[in-house]
């Protein structure tokens, strides 16, 4: 079956070469590359098709090259141009950690009971160090329950429950799991976790980190809309709230090696 993996850039060329690159190493060939580009003004773009056309692989990309009202909509023009039975999303910053995931994910998708598929992330963090992180598998209530990056649907599923929610600028997909959890019964069941190693890895610096706060509201916000604002969801508001605090702080009085102890016995392996 067809992959469709879909990439929002802009100004990306720091970093479009390795999204390129771990796309095109991949072991599986049939794959479709689309590059949403919100008119990018460096070398982003030609980055990408010189890459391409040196792998003799220019038809497996597509590049719509137009303004967009952020992440959200960038993502649901690819899914809407997307010709893949099965889609995924990687941002230009990201990258595949092996030759191997879309392999993987092809091979999950075999069960038809499966609508999708998602695995552990490499979160690349030069300031306060790097680690494997699992995804929580928690209540939404909690949490989001899955590394987003990682995650691939069957089309059908955007087709039926509509996109990414194009007023939610940093927690569009936390908003969008809450609805498939709201709308399919035994969601977390039509799930296939890929455990082992890391299907992406992820680069520090997204949009959501650095608008911590905006996307914790986003959060809130999506809880509320789906009838999820319940004790539990109000108590990990709080937290993650003074979390995002202290960890403001800390690095304010440049005690960065506490929230590096923190993260490594949080995400300890």
């Amino acid at each position: 079956m067809k992959i469709s993996i879909v990439t929002p850039t802009f100004n990306s060329e720091a970093t479009i070469i390795n999204n390129v690159n771990s796309i095109l190493s991949q072991t599986y060939s049939n794959f479709e590359h689309i590059l949403i580009d919100n008119e990018s003004n460096d070398n982003t773009l030609d980055l990408a098709k010189n890459v391409y056309t040196r792998k003799n692989s220019i038809e497996k990309l597509l590049i719509i090259r137009e303004k967009d009202n952020g992440i959200a909509e960038a993502f649901n023009k690819g899914i809407e141009l997307a010709d893949g039975e099965i889609i995924g999303t990687l941002n230009s910053d990201d990258y595949y950690y092996n030759k191997n995931v879309l392999d993987l994910v092809n091979e999950a998708f075999q069960d038809n009971e499966i609508i999708f598929v998602h695995g552990n992330i490499y979160f690349e963090d030069e300031q306060y160090g790097s680690n494997i992180r699992k995804p929580l598998l928690c209540s939404i209530t909690t949490a989001m329950p899955y590394n987003h990056p990682t995650m691939f649907f069957r089309k059908e599923i955007y087709k039926q429950y509509g996109g990414f929610e194009t007023s939610y600028k940093f927690a569009m997909d936390f908003e969008f799991i809450c609805r498939l959890f709201k709308s399919i019964n035994y969601f977390n069941s039509r799930g296939y976790f890929l455990d082992g190693k890391p299907l992406v890895t992820m680069v520090a610096g997204g949009a959501s980190w650095k608008n911590e706060m905006d996307s914790i509201e986003e959060a809130k916000r999506a809880l509320k809309k789906y009838d999820y604002w319940n004790f539990d969801a109000r108590k990990n508001y709080f937290l993650r709230k003074l979390r995002t605090k202290i960890k403001f702080w800390l690095s304010l009085i440049k005690m960065e090696k506490v929230i590096t102890r923190w993260r490594k016995r949080k995400w300890e392996n």
